[in-house]
C-alpha cells in the first residue's frame, strides 16, 4: 500500500473521536468514491461471448437432446 503511513496517521487521529463521527467520516469517504467515474465496460463483449460459445459442429436437434435427457435420467434413477 503506497499510502500506508498516511492511513495509519489518519486512523490514529480519528480513533479518539466518538463512534458516530467516525461512521460519518467513513460515509463521506464512500460517498465521494461513488461520485468518481467508473471505467467504461469493455467493447464488443457480446460478440466475444458468442465466439466462446460457438462450436465446430451444428447444434443438436430436439430429438437428440431428448435422448440425452432420457439417458441421463436412466443413469440417475435406473
Amino acid at each position: 500500500m503506497t499510502h500506508e503511513r498516511d492511513i495509519n496517521e489518519i486512523l490514529s487521529r480519528v480513533e479518539p473521536w466518538p463512534e458516530a463521527d467516525r461512521v460519518a467520516l467513513a460515509y463521506q469517504i464512500l460517498r465521494k468514491m461513488r461520485i468518481a467515474p467508473l471505467q467504461p465496460a469493455p467493447r464488443d463483449t457480446f460478440s466475444r461471448a458468442l465466439g466462446v460459445a460457438a462450436g465446430n459442429s451444428p447444434p443438436p436437434d430436439d430429438e437428440t437432446v431428448d435422448r440425452w435427457i432420457q439417458e441421463h435420467r436412466d443413469e440417475k434413477y435406473g
